[in-house]
């Protein structure tokens, strides 16, 4: 055999031997991903396309819909990846990673000895990705702050000055992005910082040349030989001090001080008075507004910060005064058009001094109310909370079904009058509420109960023309009735009358027994519903219907004592004699 030959056979053996050596490898790789690979973590390396699917979409399951923590300075915030539109693409994500089958040696050469951390192929939804950004800068973006002075009281407080963020939204966007899916640890935000430009001598220098001075002692205002003084403790909360370019600038909040200087401008001003409406006799009257001279609102926070710094004993300022109109004119309360009775009421109560005081007292709260075009009038609101203090005594209420005493029992007796009174003058009813329980002195389904301060009574003049509430009360006696009258003066616009349907759904009261020696008994009413109607009309002619409806609980027989057959009290808690018999308590 030649040479030739010899060589030819060696080379074709050795190409052999590297043929199946490359289709080994090449079988051994297939379609894996190369070894050391990982996304997020996850190990992928050696798996197949499909595996590798799998097991990351197992690994990131809790992770993908996690909000995404940032960060942008010092403050933290969080973005839902819903709300961003975003989401991972797992077949690029995993084609990525190097799988599928390639006859490359390169490429098996990786699958067999390579392999690296892979980024995850995240989809974004452009509008929504930029929606969520400018929602995030509204979070992220502050102004830097320069330093500032506060009063607690009369005491300084520094506020050191802080720096201001503002959010690069373009960079903002492949930052979230790239924060996707979410991790434990929160990611920057790329924002441009801004400085304050006051530093810690400038606010040293403003403590002790503004702020300390400021609280030294009381500020003297006066007019003429008039004067009013204001603590530091009363005006410090006010007072701000800003530190700026080395520079303390002050700033009064006087509409917080208003309540202190309404207070203490007594004896310094006379206030306006509004023109308002009396009923002269039978006869609505005008009565004139008259225009006040108050001290100068706009000069007295100057005048205040520049008495500020001075030593105790220079602490003065004079304040001027100024010409002030009533915020109702004469000529505006002539314009209301309250010229007559648009409907009035009255109801009849048995004696009870509580009644007396407590119906007497809302009556003359009431009396005298203007209500402009438009308004809306709440019981609550002008008679206020029924306390002793505000002219109340104890009286009967109802309270679950059952009448008891409390503070203002009675003052209904004035709700259900004034609501009779704006019911016949064709006004907007807004609120009202009937008795759980219905008492007979009141109109059937056409009465008002109110509470403080959860349950009111209120009517709008929806009349076009002013409305004035006039109220007549008349005291009771041990031997007479009293009453109370409620007119409502206008511009009549409707002739309203009154209707209602018959009982129905009648609800039977049951028998209670109660021991206590504190019982109260009480006689039973029935409880039923009712449709009330309004029918308004002009010119004899209806226009229009309004209904409503009234729901009456029923009142329950109680009878004070054991009930018949059971074991009496022990000794000491039985009931007087007599008190089994059931009487309607006052009410």
């Amino acid at each position: 055999m030649g040479k030739k030959q010899l060589a030819g056979i060696i080379a074709a053996a050795g190409l052999g031997v590297l043929v199946v050596g490359y289709g080994a490898a090449f079988a051994f790789a297939g379609d894996k991903i190369p070894g050391d690979t990982t996304v997020l973590g996850i190990p992928v390396g050696g798996m197949s396309e499909g595996d590798a699917k799998a097991k990351l979409e197992a690994g990131l399951k809790d992770r993908l819909a996690q909000p995404m923590p940032l960060k942008a300075g010092q403050s933290k915030f969080e973005v839902q990846p819903a709300d961003a539109g975003l989401s991972l693409n797992l077949d690029a994500t995993v084609d990525a990673a190097g799988a599928g089958r390639s006859l490359a040696p390169g490429h098996i050469w990786q699958a067999l000895t390579g392999g690296d951390a892979v980024d995850p192929v995240v989809t974004a939804d452009d509008a929504k990705l930029k929606a969520a950004v400018d929602k995030l800068a509204t979070q992220v973006n502050r102004s830097a702050t320069e330093g500032s002075i506060t009063f607690k009281e009369a005491t300084p407080v520094q506020h050191a000055p802080a720096e201001g963020l503002q959010l690069d939204n373009a960079k903002a966007a492949d930052a979230l992005v790239a924060a996707y899916p979410a991790g434990d640890t929160p990611a920057d935000l790329p924002v441009n910082v801004t400085r304050p430009q006051a530093g810690t001598d400038a606010m040293d220098k403003a403590l002790k040349d503004f702020a300390e001075p400021a609280m030294s002692g009381p500020v003297r205002l006066t007019v003429g030989d008039k004067s009013a003084e204001l603590q530091p403790k009363e005006f410090g909360p006010a007072l701000t001090v800003t530190v700026k370019d080395g520079n303390a600038t002050p700033a009064l909040n006087t509409k917080m001080l208003e309540p202190l200087f309404q207070e203490r401008f007594k004896t310094l001003e006379t206030l306006p008075k509004d023109a308002t409406v009396q009923i002269v006799g039978t006869t609505p009257k005008v009565v004139p507004a008259v225009d006040g001279m108050v001290v100068d609102r706009a000069k007295v926070g100057p005048a205040i910060l520049a008495v500020l710094p001075k030593p105790p004993g220079e602490r003065r300022a004079a304040v001027g005064l100024t010409h002030t109109k009533a915020k109702l004119t004469t000529e505006a309360a002539a314009a209301l058009g309250i010229k007559e009775v648009m409907g009035e009421f009255t109801t009849s109560f048995p004696h009870a001094p509580y009644r007396n005081v407590n119906i007497g007292t809302a009556a003359a709260k009431i009396n005298g109310t203007l209500v402009k075009p438009g308004d809306t009038f709440s019981l609550n609101k002008i008679v206020g909370e029924r306390t002793k203090e505000n002219g109340f005594t104890e009286g009967n209420i109802i309270s679950g079904g059952k009448f008891v005493l409390d503070l203002g029992g009675g003052v209904s007796q004035s709700a259900t009058t004034t609501f009779n009174a704006a019911f016949f003058a064709g006004l907007k009813d807004v609120e009202h509420k009937a008795h759980s329980v219905y008492i007979s002195r009141y109109p059937i389904g056409r009465e008002a109960t109110v509470a403080w301060p959860a349950v009111d009574m209120k009517f709008r003049n929806d009349s076009g023309h002013g409305v004035l509430v006039q109220t007549i009360f008349k005291a009771s006696t041990p031997g007479s009735a009293g009453s109370i009258t409620v007119k409502i003066w206008g511009t009549k616009v409707w002739d309203i009358t009154a209707g209602q349907s018959g009982k129905r759904n009648p609800r039977a009261p049951k028998v209670v027994y109660n021991p206590d020696p504190k019982c109260r008994p009480q006689a039973p009413t029935p409880g039923f519903d009712i449709t009330v109607y309004r029918y308004f009309a002009k010119n004899g002619v209806r226009q229009k219907t309004e209904s409503f409806i009234t729901k009456y609980n029923a009142a329950d027989d109680i009878r004070c004592g054991p009930k018949p057959g059971t074991t009496p009290p022990p000794p000491g808690t039985s009931t007087p004699p007599g008190v089994n018999k059931p009487t309607r308590p006052p009410n």
